[in-house]
């Protein structure tokens, strides 16, 4: 895990390898957005997170396929992050349930032996 602070979170998107995982976590929806448009932009991460509301993934998606994100493609996100069921929106709490869906998503990555996105895609 690597985490980046910086100015110029396009280029870390950009320049991060095949395989990498996302988790987006500002505090400014419009950053937000641009992020996970340019993430989608790739076809090759192993995970996406987007932290936020159901109500944020709606309108995210929409806005996403007004970008030319394809729908089908949509799934590949997730939002909100974390594992089911721990609600507390305690910084601590929100890491832990992250933390918990992130170890999920390596295992089963590694169970299948194909990045994550993929089972997500055939799973949709």
């Amino acid at each position: 895990m690597q985490i980046e602070a910086t100015d110029l979170p396009d280029v870390i998107v950009d320049q991060a390898p095949a395989g990498a995982y996302f988790i987006v976590t500002t505090h400014d929806h419009s950053l937000d957005f641009s992020l996970a448009q340019r993430i989608m932009r790739r076809d090759d991460f192993a995970y996406f997170g987007l932290i936020g509301s159901k109500t944020k993934r709606v309108k995210f998606e929409r806005r996403l396929i007004e970008h030319g994100v394809a729908a089908d493609r949509l799934p590949e996100i997730t939002c909100p992050i974390g594992v089911e069921g721990i609600v507390d929106k305690a910084p601590w709490s929100i890491a832990l349930a992250v933390t918990a869906q992130l170890r999920r998503v390596r295992e089963m990555t590694a169970w299948l032996g194909t990045p994550s996105v993929k089972w997500l895609r055939a799973a949709a």
